[in-house]
């Protein structure tokens, strides 16, 4: 549910992106991330509804969390997204969201560095298509270089980091980890903006805005949360990878982005990167006589 909530955003934010500044766009998708707590609070989604006064009492935590929170805030609530909203306003929203696979492999890079999980032979094969997939989607596109691209590359680099970040807080409640991540990340980019410009002053472009940002930046958060819970940092990162390629897909079909040979090539080895890291430290069933 993460990936695809988040890959529908990312074609969807390319429009937005043209009409108005970074700061400010990441900032609306910040502040829209505080609506997308709402379905959490239905009881079939497995979350227990938190009070008003325990979910925004960061007193909570304890320091690694609270540092943990501001950290993450910092990386993925701020620089990642502005990163990806300048990507989107120098290359195609269906390249760049292959690019965004590279996240996958970072992921489990950064979970090996920080938490010494196991690295097998799968992880390292992984790593290796999942990298030469990005540089064939980053090769050289008319209409706007292979400059962009590394704004997208830069982007899933912190994303990465931020999602290994999130394992300190996967005890804590994900509501209350996303409302405190989408307030912290509005009140930094919002008044940030502020200085940059004056807001979009169409009321459409700022809904629209809001509403990408309560599903791919809000809900998207509180699915991805969960299931570093359940499964951990490395298999959730892989089974995120699926993501970009519903981004790509999308990208074409409603933007109408060329399908380049260089697109296809990509594609192909990304999907096999995605694949192979996928079925990274599968769970072994356990046999009772």
């Amino acid at each position: 549910m993460a990936a695809l909530l988040f890959g529908v955003s990312t074609p969807l934010s390319k429009p937005l992106a043209l009409e108005m500044s970074p700061l400010w766009l990441a900032g609306f998708f910040y502040t829209g991330s505080l609506l997308g707590i709402l379905p959490g609070f239905f009881p079939r989604l497995g979350m227990r509804p938190a009070s008003t006064a325990s979910f925004l009492s960061i007193g909570v935590l304890e320091r690694a969390e609270k540092v943990a929170l501001a950290a993450s805030i910092l990386i993925g609530g701020v620089v990642a997204p502005v990163l990806l909203v300048i990507g989107l306003t120098r290359f195609p929203a269906s390249r760049g969201s292959l690019l965004m696979n590279a996240e996958s492999v970072f992921t489990v890079l950064f979970a090996y560095i920080l938490y010494r999980e196991r690295m097998t032979l799968r992880l390292m094969v992984g790593a290796a298509l999942g990298s030469t997939g990005c540089a064939v989607a980053s090769l050289n596109h008319a209409s706007g270089g292979s400059g962009g691209a590394l704004f997208f590359l830069s982007a899933a680099l912190l994303w990465a980091l931020d999602t290994n970040i999130l394992r300190v807080l996967s005890g804590v409640n994900p509501l209350a980890v996303t409302v405190w991540k989408g307030i912290g990340s509005a009140l930094f980019l919002i008044p940030a903006a502020a200085l940059t410009g004056p807001p979009p002053h169409s009321p459409v472009l700022v809904l629209w805005a809001l509403v990408v940002g309560s599903f791919g930046y809000g809900f998207s958060l509180v699915c991805f949360l969960r299931s570093i819970r359940g499964i951990g940092v490395s298999r959730t990162g892989a089974w995120f990878g699926f993501s970009p390629f519903i981004g790509a897909v999308l990208s074409i079909a409603l933007l109408k982005e060329p399908v380049t040979p260089a697109f296809l090539i990509a594609s192909g080895i990304l999907l096999l990167a995605v694949l192979t890291l996928q079925g990274f430290r599968m769970p072994r069933v356990k046999r009772t006589s």
